[in-house]
């Protein structure tokens, strides 16, 4: 018989600490990145809209420092940066010390529609349990960062919403990929003694995981 006790355990309730209005604006920007994903390329998601982040290699590899978006005034946290390129078009530009332009490499696209089309059928949604976000309004996250030297690769892919992908660091959520399948480990609020279980809301994987335990 299917044991229910074996599944990921229901997100409670209170885990969700927003604010309404910070739901609103997260809301709000998963609709902006998806509409702005749209135009000009038939996948799911979308190709993810251009944006210019500006800051010091030795910053990004050591994790300290802070980052420079095209039309913003104010400096960001070196997290958004890494946001970016995770979820993004990554083309690096090398400066030297005195401004010149000293290296131009080529644009590496983080996920291509055959990859993500993948992916989603694998996951079927946001793969953190509770979430629900659907395929086509997720982002795929590199469980090992790209800048790390993790592979774009389905080995490599999850969906994560844009909540979930940005604050996956402070959730408590650990992910984790076991022969190129997700999985999920609660944090100890959810369960006192966190256990890794593969995640998905696929109905078809779903269907052959209650097949296999009846």
């Amino acid at each position: 018989m299917f044991r229910p006790e074996r599944a990921v355990p229901p997100v409670p309730d209170d885990d969700d600490v927003r604010t309404p209005a910070q739901k609103r604006h997260d809301t709000f920007a998963t609709a902006l990145f998806t509409a702005a994903s749209r135009a000009l390329l038939p996948t799911i998601g979308g190709a993810a809209p251009t944006l210019v982040v500006s800051v010091r290699e030795e910053d990004l590899l050591s994790g300290t420092g802070w980052a420079h978006t095209d039309g913003a005034d104010e400096a960001v946290p070196l997290a958004a940066a890494r946001h970016v390129a995770c979820a993004g078009v990554v083309q690096r530009i090398a400066l030297g010390g005195d401004g010149r332009v000293k290296r131009i490499g080529t644009e590496e696209r983080v996920f291509n529609r055959h990859q993500r089309r993948a992916i989603a059928l694998r996951d079927g949604n946001c793969i953190i349990p509770g979430c629900g976000v659907p395929a086509g309004w997720c982002e795929i996250h590199h469980v090992t960062e790209h800048a790390h030297g993790g592979a774009t690769h389905t080995d490599n892919g999850v969906l994560l919403c844009w909540f979930h992908h940005r604050h996956l660091d402070r959730s408590g959520w650990r992910i984790r990929m076991n022969r190129g399948v997700p999985e999920v480990r609660p944090p100890v609020w959810v369960e006192a003694e966190p256990r890794w279980r593969v995640a998905t809301t696929s109905p078809t994987r779903l269907l052959d995981t209650v097949r296999r335990r009846t």
